[in-house]
C-alpha cells in the first residue's frame, strides 16, 4: 500500500493568512535568534481546505533549547494581539516545543502528523528523518491512541471548568468542537481496521464510516454536525459524549481490541 503523502505547501495558504505567517515569523525570528530550530504550519490552512470560523491556525515553534515560564506567556501575548485581526479564524495556536521532544519514542503520532500535514514557514526541516505510513491496522492505531482517555478528560473539562474555561463564553463550544474532531478521526480509525482508507475531511470520516457502518450513521452525522456548529449548552454537550459512548466508542473497543 502506498504510503500517505503531505498534500500541504505554503501556496495553498489564503494570502491573509500568509501575512499572518509572516508576521508571525518576524516575531518569533526576533525573539528567539539562534535558539529558533523551526517554525511550522499545521493542518486544514496548509491544505488550502480550512473553512471560515471552523478552522483554527495551528502553527508550532521549535527551540533548540528548554520552554520556559516566560515563553508561555509570550504565546499568549502573540495570540492576544493577533487572533482579533483574524475574525474568519476559529482560533489562532502557537505553541513552543523543544527539538528533542521529537526524539521521544511516544512521539511517533506527532512525527507523523508534521511528516504528512506541515508546511516549513522557515528554519530547518526536521520531517526528512520521520516516517510515514499506509492507511490500515497500525495507523489506525497510531492516530487513536488513548481515545478513551480523551473523552473523559474532555467531559471532566466541561462540567469542572478552570478559571479559564469560565471567562470564556464559548469554552463548551471550543470542547465539543475539539471531541467531535476526536470522534471522526475515530470513525476513520475503525474504517482503517479494514479498509485501506484515509482522508483529513471530517465530512468524507463521516460518510465514508456511515457506508460501512450504516447502523451508526446518524451517530456519525451527528459528530459532524456538532464539529460544524457546536452545542454551546453543557447538557447537550455531555448528551452528545455519552451518545458517543455509547456507539462509536463501543465500536472502537470492539475494532481495536
Amino acid at each position: 500500500m502506498k504510503l500517505i503523502l503531505n498534500q500541504s505547501s505554503l501556496s495553498k495558504v489564503k494570502p491573509e493568512y500568509q501575512k499572518l505567517l509572516n508576521d508571525l515569523q518576524k516575531k518569533l525570528e526576533n525573539r528567539f535568534g539562534v535558539d529558533l530550530c523551526a517554525y511550522y504550519l499545521l493542518g486544514s490552512v496548509g491544505r488550502g481546505e480550512d473553512r471560515p470560523g471552523i478552522s483554527d491556525m495551528d502553527t508550532v515553534v521549535i527551540l533548540r533549547r528548554g520552554i520556559t515560564d516566560d515563553d508561555e506567556v509570550w504565546e499568549k501575548e502573540i495570540k492576544d494581539e493577533f487572533e482579533p485581526q483574524y475574525p474568519t479564524l476559529e482560533r489562532l495556536d502557537l505553541s513552543c516545543m523543544e527539538e528533542k521532544e521529537f526524539d521521544d519514542p511516544k512521539a511517533e503520532r506527532l512525527r507523523f502528523i508534521f511528516k504528512t500535514d506541515s508546511v516549513l514557514i522557515s528554519g530547518l526541516d526536521i520531517t526528512a528523518k520521520f516516517s510515514s505510513y499506509p492507511p490500515g491496522f497500525e495507523l489506525a492505531q497510531l492516530l487513536n491512541g488513548n481515545y478513551r482517555q480523551a473523552l473523559e478528560k474532555i467531559q471532566k473539562d466541561i462540567t469542572e471548568p478552570d478559571e479559564d474555561d469560565r471567562n470564556n463564553p464559548k469554552y463548551v463550544m471550543e470542547y465539543v468542537r475539539w471531541i467531535s474532531k476526536k470522534v471522526l478521526r475515530l470513525c476513520l480509525g475503525i474504517v482503517m481496521v479494514d479498509k485501506p482508507f484515509y482522508t483529513r475531511s471530517m465530512q468524507e470520516m463521516s460518510q465514508k464510516f456511515s457506508e460501512y457502518y450504516p447502523f451508526y450513521q446518524s451517530q456519525a452525522e451527528t459528530a459532524l454536525r456538532q464539529y460544524v456548529e457546536p452545542t454551546n449548552d453543557v447538557g447537550e454537550a455531555l448528551d452528545f459524549i455519552n451518545e458517543m459512548k455509547a456507539t462509536i466508542y463501543k465500536l472502537a473497543d470492539e475494532k481495536f481490541g
